[in-house]
């Protein structure tokens, strides 16, 4: 078959893809997050946020854009700017927020966050990170080009997207295990402000970024 072709490059960038999702960042730190302080629906959903930022991240490469985007000074800065800004709310609600208004000292699984808002969360965290711009476009510069059918594309793109989906899922069902929850929550209010922590640091670490 005409994809038999290309077996190489899903291979590729399925490794590629696995490396990238696993390596710490943004995305990581919110997941694990979600997943202590809500629970596994709530982390389960910031992983779906996630994994349709990266969807969108390849579909716009895939169609050019993210060329134009990662060549424009004002749209890139942008796009900068405004991940991060976002990471640095969400790192110092997470610092300043008391451990009973986060959720986690109340009951075992207390979902006190809405699924949509889980959602939104992991989605704009990776939507508005230029670093996975970058990422993803250099990648697809890679695997892709004018003669690689647009389904095969399609297919790389949504092949990225459920790594994604699949690595942050096992992240917090991993970090929502009935042995090793427990003893995370005994610890939370160090852990979460640690990660808010983290997650300013790493929008400090965006927003002086690619600077020439």
């Amino acid at each position: 078959m005409l994809q038999m072709a290309y077996i190489d490059d899903f291979i590729a960038l399925g490794i590629i893809g696995l490396l990238g999702a696993i390596s710490p960042g943004p995305d990581f730190i919110v997941v694990t997050q979600s997943s202590l302080t809500y629970g596994k629906r709530a982390g389960m959903f910031t992983s779906l946020g996630v994994a349709c930022g990266c969807l969108i991240h390849t579909t716009y490469c895939i169609l050019g854009i993210g060329v134009i985007v990662s060549e424009s000074i004002i749209l890139f800065n942008v796009l900068k700017y405004l991940g991060a800004g976002y990471l640095i709310y969400l790192g110092v609600k997470a610092i300043v927020s008391s451990p009973s208004k986060m959720g986690f000292t109340t009951h075992y699984g207390n979902e006190s966050i809405s699924s949509f808002r889980a959602f939104r969360k992991g989605l704009l965290v990776n939507l508005l990170n230029p670093k996975v711009t970058l990422f993803i476009l250099s990648i697809f510069t890679q695997v892709i080009d004018p003669t690689t059918p647009f389904f095969v594309q399609a297919m790389l793109g949504l092949e990225f997207g459920l790594i994604a989906l699949g690595w942050f899922s096992l992240l917090s069902f991993i970090l929502n295990n009935p042995y090793l929850k427990p003893k995370l929550q005994k610890v939370q209010h160090v852990v979460d402000k640690i990660l808010g922590g983290f997650l300013i640091l790493l929008g400090i670490k965006v927003a002086i970024s690619f600077n020439e």
